[in-house]
């Protein structure tokens, strides 16, 4: 639901992982737009910011935190760029340099237990040595990959030519450009468009305000969309996670469920500039000590909430077609 379509039923809204509205809706302009959705967004920044903090995390980590590091950030970050490179020119069994870009920018969403993931399969194909498979599903669930197009598609405006964008992204992000570029082209073919599309305005009053939260690396919705979304509504507050992945939701925090719990229940918001911290940083267990303290508690912090916001259990990672 979007709250401005009825705003006089919004009671509680909180929004998690923020599109910047009208970058979604190109404007509301008719003719074709010049970037996909997902560049428009700035999507692959969000991701190439995100891998660099990985990168930096990691080279700063022992390996026996993160088993891609190099001793350094820079050493780290020269080590991933070569192994792009070795992919390239030749796949490690069946790891070409496709999968492994898409394996980094799915794994990025999730800092536990993905990004440890990640760092164990980009040192495997380091040595050279393919990462081990797992066991296939026996009856695995179908996954719905055309859900995302058949609303996206219908609703956001896209292009017909994709490899320009291709070039484009490459350019302003990285590796991971590539896989952000090509990721709204089904969208140049798909055969239905909403008749009457929402664009805009985004900034009727609602009932009550809106609660926006994000992480400040978010590889799939970057942190400017949550500001930007702030800006387009009529009355919202940002709430902002100090920390990396896709969502509060995937990367929890308890100080993120404690000021959503007190909206829900209260309709109080967090002060202006609240912050919070993930409860695990990167490359650390839940056992080890944090390496930064919240910085979100005021004098009237929020109360204490349980698990909220609590991420999936299991460590699955979900496809790379579920970006949002």
């Amino acid at each position: 639901m979007r709250p401005d379509t009825v705003p006089s039923r919004v009671a509680r809204m909180l929004l998690d992982g923020n599109v910047n509205p009208q970058a979604w809706v190109n404007g509301g302009r008719k003719r074709e737009p010049r970037l996909s959705t997902s560049l428009r967004l700035e999507a692959d920044l969000g991701s190439a910011a995100t891998l660099g903090q990985f990168l930096d995390l990691c080279g700063r980590a022992p390996t026996s935190g993160c088993a891609f590091s190099a001793g350094t950030a820079g050493a780290t970050q020269a080590k991933f760029e070569e192994l792009m490179r070795r992919l390239k020119r030749q796949p490690v069994g069946q790891w070409t340099y496709a999968r492994a870009v898409s394996m980094v920018r799915e794994g990025l969403n999730r800092v536990h237990p993905a990004w440890t993931e990640v760092a164990d399969t980009l040192q495997s194909l380091w040595e050279g040595r393919p990462p081990e498979e797992p066991a296939p599903l026996p009856d695995p669930p179908y996954p719905g990959f055309e859900q995302f197009y058949a609303v996206a598609c219908a609703e956001s405006p896209n292009p017909r030519q994709y490899v320009a964008l291709d070039r484009l992204s490459t350019r302003r992000a990285g590796d991971l450009g590539h896989w952000w570029a090509w990721a709204d082209e089904p969208c140049a073919t798909w055969p239905a468009k909403a008749e009457n599309r929402y664009t805009g305005p985004w900034d009727r009053p609602t009932a009550h305000p809106v609660l926006v939260v994000n992480p400040t690396y978010d590889p799939a919705t970057p942190y400017q969309s949550a500001q930007a979304m702030v800006r387009q509504l009529h009355d919202a507050r940002l709430l902002t996670l100090d920390g990396y992945g896709h969502t509060a939701l995937e990367n929890p925090s308890r100080c993120v469920n404690a000021y959503a719990a007190r909206y829900f229940l209260t309709g109080a918001l967090p002060r202006v500039g609240a912050r919070c911290a993930q409860d695990v940083p990167p490359f650390t267990t839940p056992a080890e000590p944090h390496t930064q303290a919240p910085r979100s508690a005021a004098a009237t912090g929020p109360v204490s909430a349980g698990p909220l916001f609590a991420g999936p259990v299991g460590g699955t990672v979900r496809p790379a077609w579920s970006r949002w």
